[in-house]
């Protein structure tokens, strides 16, 4: 109902937000993100100071969608005041603000060193390479490089935000290696995927270059496929 009525329907949820029950703030938060709109990005960053993981979250998400343009203080001030156990808002916020052209490198790189745990970091890096910092793209890379089975799959989302040519050359040590990355299991089928099976599906994604075989989200490639996939990789590289 929020989706249909539009970003007219906001000012109604927003007493929401304060609601005692948390449940009650999830919808509203959701309620916003569907409605959209010129208030929707501010009262999505009040979002990101609520006592609950999920609303927390779930507002963070939604800001991907609906950029609080202007706002980047805003969203570095609610980064420095989250003090939660969990680092999810804090890995989210500066990858908020690295599709946003007017935020700056030097407000994330001075954070740093100001939390030091892994997934903050890697949000921090990768929010730094999305606006174009030379540093945070050179140990994007060798993160990407020094990654081993279950962290290169949690790194091929870092690389699906960052979705641009330049990330290409990067995964060729990740082509290189058949350790497994992760096994998925469903009620129609089980499958185990590699790293280089990621690798594949990323370079083929971003580059939207034709290859002699489609991309399986599901499969693991031959050799044949990979070395494919590796020769193309690294010719962008020169």
């Amino acid at each position: 109902m929020s989706q249909q009525s539009g970003p007219s329907i906001v000012p109604e949820i927003e007493p929401y937000l304060h609601n005692a029950d948390y449940v009650i703030r999830l919808l509203a938060v959701n309620s916003i993100a569907a409605a959209g709109g010129p208030q929707a990005p501010q009262l999505l960053i009040e979002a990101l100071g609520d006592s609950n993981e999920q609303v927390r979250d779930n507002a963070v998400n939604a800001l991907h969608d609906h950029l609080p343009v202007g706002q980047e203080r805003g969203l570095i001030a609610a980064w420095d005041a989250n003090r939660t156990r969990d680092g999810y808002v804090r890995q989210q916020i500066p990858m908020v603000l690295g599709r946003m052209p007017d935020a700056t490198v030097e407000e994330l790189r001075v954070r740093l060193n100001a939390d030091q745990r892994r997934e903050v970091h890697d949000g921090l890096i990768s929010g730094m390479a999305k606006l174009h910092d030379a540093d945070a793209r050179k140990t994007f890379g060798e993160m990407l490089r020094d990654a081993r089975g279950t962290r290169t799959a949690d790194l091929m989302n870092f690389v699906e935000y960052e979705d641009e040519p330049w990330v290409i050359p990067l995964l060729v040590p990740v082509l290189q290696r058949r350790d497994i990355a992760y096994r998925s299991s469903t009620h129609v089928a089980q499958y185990v995927r590699r790293e280089c099976d990621l690798a594949v599906d990323e370079v083929i994604r971003i580059s939207k270059a034709h290859f002699s075989f489609e991309p399986n989200p599901m499969a693991q490639y031959t050799d044949q496929q990979i070395n494919e996939v590796l020769r193309y990789a690294e010719a962008q590289a020169r």
